[in-house]
């Protein structure tokens, strides 16, 4: 019969009853390191956060913390489970925010990592064209580069990225779409006394910045030399933000790998300048990186059109075969 139909069958899984506040006060605990902090963060009373958890781990059928003097430590189960949580958490949020977008037409949140170069080049016309449409939304802008923006990819908590191809392959859950490949340039200030330098070999005695803020690293310092069978100079400054980069090489005569744009962009100030130097500097390709089978929302959606198409006309600007964008 019917009914019988509708019954489950013995071997099927019990349909999950965990709740959105579960997900929420289990992360709240993680990020928190102990059951006080978070229910003062959540507003709550520590127990009705603690019965949450409690119902929470009954659910799952494992203990997601270990109570210790220092607080409530993520148990194996805890730590395998927390990427989950923040993903449907993650997911759930967008959900909402996307049916707000679809109710309003105007508002909504857009999450996005993006390299310098894209943020240089690309940014400020689609934020022009995002703004005329979407005038009420939100827009948070994280750096580029891999380590610092996988894991809110990940998590959900980014829309995409644009940036440069990750060493390692992500797995079937992430869509990366390459864009264009690239070439880097090593920067100076204009005036520079190498600045007629045509050969990497004549820069080797120069004070070289690392610049870590951008998402190079000193492993791919290290190889630009090496790659030329050249002696690797020792970095002067391992620079971790960009107000100091720009600062360093605009007023003394440090040298760093930059992306071209730098030179061109309003906030040089027409202080920077590129060495053309006869080597080829390759950099790596730049993607875009997105969870697959996750459709955007509307104000995502358009904000990735926006920048897509200014990619494009930077690149027909700048004439075919050419790699406009550099890391």
């Amino acid at each position: 019969s019917y009914r019988e139909g509708c019954r489950s069958h013995p071997n099927e899984r019990k349909i999950s009853t965990m709740k959105f506040h579960n997900l929420r006060d289990f992360i709240a605990v993680a990020q928190t390191g102990s059951l006080r902090a978070a229910a003062r963060s959540l507003g709550l009373a520590q127990p009705s956060l603690s019965k949450s958890i409690q119902q929470l781990e009954k659910e799952l059928g494992a203990s997601l913390f270990e109570r210790t003097s220092r607080g409530a430590v993520l148990s194996s189960a805890g730590r395998a489970f927390l990427p989950r949580a923040e993903t449907a958490i993650n997911e759930l949020k967008r959900g909402q925010d996307e049916i707000r977008q679809i109710n309003s037409g105007t508002g909504g949140v857009v999450s996005m990592a993006l390299s310098a170069a894209v943020v240089l080049t690309c940014l400020p016309d689609a934020m022009k064209g995002f703004q005329q449409k979407f005038p009420a939304a939100s827009v948070r802008l994280v750096a580029g580069h891999f380590p610092v923006m996988f894991p809110e990819l990940r998590a959900g908590a980014l829309d995409f990225c644009i940036g440069p191809r990750p060493a390692t392959a992500l797995g079937e859950e992430f869509s990366v779409e390459e864009l264009f490949k690239n070439t880097r340039a090593v920067v100076c200030r204009t005036g520079h006394p190498l600045l007629q330098a045509r050969r990497l070999e004549q820069l080797s005695e120069a004070q070289w910045i690392v610049t870590g803020a951008i998402g190079g690293q000193a492993s791919e310092h290290d190889e630009i030399f090496l790659a030329h069978g050249l002696p690797v100079p020792a970095p002067a400054v391992q620079c971790e933000y960009i107000t100091a980069l720009l600062a360093l090489l605009t007023s003394t005569d440090m040298l760093a790998v930059m992306p071209r744009q730098w030179v061109e962009a309003d906030i040089a100030g027409g202080k920077l300048a590129c060495i053309a130097l006869d080597e080829r500097l390759p950099g790596a390709d730049i993607v875009l990186i997105r969870k697959r089978g996750m459709p955007l929302a509307p104000a995502a959606d358009y904000m990735l059109t926006l920048l897509l198409r200014q990619i494009e006309y930077y690149r027909a600007a700048n004439g075919p075969g050419q790699a406009p964008l550099a890391r």
